[in-house]
């Protein structure tokens, strides 16, 4: 036998005995999967934040309707009034979807007081009362106030422990647009 013949059979010998010892022994076993963490479910103060939240957020939706069924409002105040309609709407969608993803109850109708940072029924009643060219100002006006309700609410919530991370990034993300809007209605309401 030369020596190439020979390293054949060899290979095939060594080959043989491992297809025999994985047939019979045991073979290797598969590599488990690493476990995920446990996803932990919302706190307590979580779950609240995000239906006051709901609830405010509805609250700044009637209000910013309120004044675009008047009309007449200046093209800029209009425009405010009409992305606070669509992006509150949004996440007033996103934040019922995570309550009900948790089994948490979505937020109940939002009414008229001062709790949360919401207005009074007072307060609305003299937006609905409102005619004219003082509407956008008493819009502007009570829309600062109500953001500035939300910035507080979520400024509390971040201030708390850690808790979930969709609920402390709306928060976050409240305070930031919230007080460009601020600032932007601050600005309309000078001039």
């Amino acid at each position: 036998m030369n020596l190439r013949r020979l390293a054949a059979v060899v290979v095939l010998a060594v080959a043989g005995v491992a297809v025999l010892l994985l047939r019979t022994g045991h073979p290797p076993a598969p590599p488990q999967p690493v476990a995920a963490p446990a996803t932990a479910g919302p706190s307590g103060i979580d779950v609240h934040y995000a239906q006051m939240m709901v609830e405010h957020h509805e609250q700044a939706v009637a209000m910013s309707r309120t004044l675009i069924a008047k009309g007449g409002a200046p093209e800029r105040i209009r425009l405010i009034a009409e992305f606070i309609v669509h992006d509150q709407q949004r996440e007033i969608d996103q934040t019922n979807d995570w309550l009900s993803a948790w089994g948490e109850p979505p937020a109940g109708p939002a009414e008229g007081g001062a709790e949360h940072g919401m207005l009074t029924d007072a307060q609305l009643a003299e937006l609905t009362a409102a005619t004219g060219r003082d509407a956008p100002d008493v819009f502007l006006r009570l829309m600062i106030e109500h953001h500035r309700g939300a910035i507080a609410m979520s400024r509390s919530l971040l201030d708390g422990p850690d808790g979930n991370a969709y609920i402390h990034s709306l928060a976050k993300h409240v305070i930031n647009e919230q007080t460009a809007e601020n600032d932007a209605m601050a600005a309309l309401l000078r001039h």
